[in-house]
């Protein structure tokens, strides 16, 4: 577990952009329902939405597929598929009124994806050789 102590504040960076673009996605409707005025502030751009899209996705990949590449289990790297997916489909059809409903499920996909992946950590009883 020790190899492993250096990737668990980038897991934790991971799942967090991942949460935090689904709570974006969700209180973004209610945002702009009661308050309109704050649908022009940085936190609701789509400038933001990307950054933390493409922040969540990049993280992800690069930690599930250095655990793929090690343990061979695959249905992390299907949650990310999903949820790459999922963003791919609101992208194209581009309406605005289920954005929540597509950022809702991205963020569950993605952290489903590390919570099976941690379970597959724990679980694993290969030997790991120590860096120098």
């Amino acid at each position: 577990m020790k190899r492993y102590k250096h990737l668990l504040v980038m897991e934790k960076m991971g799942l967090f952009f991942s949460i935090a673009c689904a709570i974006h996605c969700m209180t973004l409707p209610i945002f702009l329902f009661f308050a309109p005025y704050i649908a022009s502030s940085f936190a609701f751009t789509s400038t933001f939405e990307w950054f933390l899209v493409s922040t969540s996705f990049l993280l992800a990949f690069i930690l599930l597929f250095q655990d793929f590449k090690r343990h061979r289990k695959p249905l992390p790297m299907v949650y990310l598929g999903l949820a790459v997916l999922v963003k791919l489909i609101e992208v194209v059809l581009g309406s605005n009124s289920f954005d929540w409903a597509f950022g809702l499920l991205l963020g569950i996909f993605i952290s489903v994806g590390y919570w099976v992946n941690y379970k597959h950590k724990v679980a694993c009883t290969c030997k790991i050789k120590r860096q120098a």
